[in-house]
């Protein structure tokens, strides 16, 4: 799909910013005390249903991060613009058939592509935890703007393949807006280059370059009702939460008082 036509589509999902405390669901508001359905589950594992459109599956990410920006007052000019994240730096929106998912190579070019390398860390997580097919691109969720909470809020059970996705997708536009302002025309792939200069490409190696040295051992940690985040367990530890469902990021040494998840 060519980029233009990709706009294009997504653009016209919602014409509005999403209202508070509507439900939406692949792109389309939904009854909020509609019973949410439990994934089929097969050897262990949650089948998903590969006929969604991975269009409108974005629009509810896209809708969600319009309703941040329009919370903290950010409308008409400075209001979310999807273009600067998609082909941006070394992580953001790889152009292809898993833009959500791909994992990008390298080192971040700066903050703002770090937040997408983490994005994808975290849907990583998750498919680790659900098997292949949850995947940002296959699976739906329900989500709606929590007037009560001042949040974004997911509808899904807690735990379940649709929600931890969920939480990769809030946190995800929870830190593009902290960092919406770090953006850079040179690290993106159709805003760069110009006179005379090259374009940002990120599948070149010589921009998206590793650091090099002894491979680091990572776990998953979080997840259930926050997002997940690959930590590097030569600096951190995971501390279970109260409930035992999930886990928080300490510095290495922390003496966790629910145990380690």
């Amino acid at each position: 799909m060519k980029l233009s036509t990709f706009f294009a589509t997504v653009a016209v999902a919602f014409a509005d910013v999403v209202d508070d405390d509507v439900c939406i669901s692949n792109g389309q508001e939904v009854p909020c005390d509609a019973p949410q359905v439990a994934p089929i589950v097969r050897s262990g594992r949650q089948e998903v249903d590969r006929s969604i459109d991975q269009e409108r599956r974005y629009s509810d990410l896209k809708a969600m991060a319009e309703k941040l920006w329009a919370k903290n007052g950010l409308k008409g000019d400075d209001a979310f613009d999807e273009r600067k994240y998609w082909a941006y730096g070394c992580h953001c929106y790889l152009l292809g058939d898993r833009p959500m998912t791909e994992m990008g190579m390298g080192r971040p070019k700066d903050a703002l592509d770090a937040k997408c390398k983490a994005y994808k860390e975290c849907q990583r997580c998750v498919r680790k935890n659900h098997g292949d097919e949850c995947i940002g691109e296959f699976v739906q969720y329900t989500w709606k703007w929590s007037g009560r909470q001042n949040e974004l809020v997911g509808r899904d059970d807690a735990g379940s393949c649709p929600r931890e996705l969920f939480e990769c997708d809030k946190k995800f536009v929870e830190d593009i807006l902290a960092e919406k302002d770090v953006f850079d025309n040179q690290y993106h792939a159709f805003w760069s280059g110009g006179d005379g200069e090259s374009f940002f490409d990120n599948r070149d190696p010589a921009n998206c370059y590793s650091a090099g040295g002894v491979p680091v051992e990572h776990q998953c940690c979080g997840g259930h009702d926050q997002p997940f985040f690959w930590m590097n367990k030569n600096k951190n530890t995971c501390c279970a939460t109260r409930d035992g469902n999930s886990g928080n990021v300490k510095p290495s040494g922390f003496s966790c008082p629910h145990g380690t998840f």
